[in-house]
């Protein structure tokens, strides 16, 4: 599981591991020289609505590009409205056609919502996530998460009031985020896209569920749970021991 390339990446024994990109960044297609000899497929799972048109920019030749950790470029993203970051379609559609690299999806949104669930150890609140709910400081007061807004029903601000999202709203936007993201894939790439990675990783049988109807076949998580439909990832940074 690999989001944003850093140069220290390619010291490791990467022939040993299949490769699955994160989110859709720039430097994943920028460093696409140094991984056209793996021996494996390279999986890029991309966020379709970070995706902006543009022409292709030019590919590693010996300079390396500065990192960026995931919670910089979210909030450049969310907050700051920045894709220059991610790969433009053009971008995209070079690397597709290499014959040994996938494209998946990682949602057309990767939004967030609020929720009183904390599976597992709760995490902490990045900048990013709390200014998407306008730095409201009443979250960590009401003991509220901040999470995948397709993997978990959670509660909008309405009217300034905390209002748990219906069933049918939480189901309908894990459609029309879906849908979005299919039709992209078609209408820029071509084909109906079958894999699929979890946006912060999290999902449930629900979301697998309404997944399935659209087409996908392979699901993919660092966390796969009690699911034996999900394929468990090692995020690279964990092989440097970071």
């Amino acid at each position: 599981m690999i989001h944003d390339m850093r140069p220290e990446y390619f010291d490791l024994d990467l022939k040993k591991y299949g490769l699955t990109f994160d989110d859709g960044l720039f430097s994943q297609y920028y460093y696409f020289p140094l991984l056209k000899s793996h021996p494996g497929k390279l999986i890029y799972f991309i966020t379709t609505s970070f995706i902006k048109p543009g022409k292709a920019r030019g590919m590693y030749v010996g300079k390396t590009l500065s990192p960026l950790k995931s919670k910089k470029y979210m909030h450049r993203t969310f907050i700051e409205g920045k894709f220059d970051h991610f790969m433009t379609t053009e971008e995209v559609q070079q690397l597709s056609s290499q014959p040994h690299v996938h494209v998946g999806v990682h949602s057309h949104f990767h939004d967030v919502i609020l929720t009183r669930t904390h599976p597992g150890k709760r995490k902490a609140i990045t900048p990013w996530k709390l200014a998407r709910f306008k730095n409201r400081s009443d979250i960590s007061a009401q003991g509220l998460s901040i999470r995948s807004k397709l993997a978990f029903q959670g509660y909008d601000f309405e009217d300034d009031m905390l209002t748990r999202r219906s069933q049918v709203k939480w189901e309908d936007y894990i459609k029309q985020d879906t849908q979005l993201s299919v039709e992209w894939i078609a209408n820029n790439l071509g084909f109906t896209p079958e894999l699929y990675c979890f946006p912060f990783n999290e999902h449930n049988e629900k979301l697998i569920s309404i997944l399935k109807t659209f087409g996908f076949k392979k699901f993919y998580a660092a966390r796969p749970g009690k699911s034996k439909e999900v394929i468990g990832r090692t995020d690279i940074d964990s092989l440097l021991g970071n």
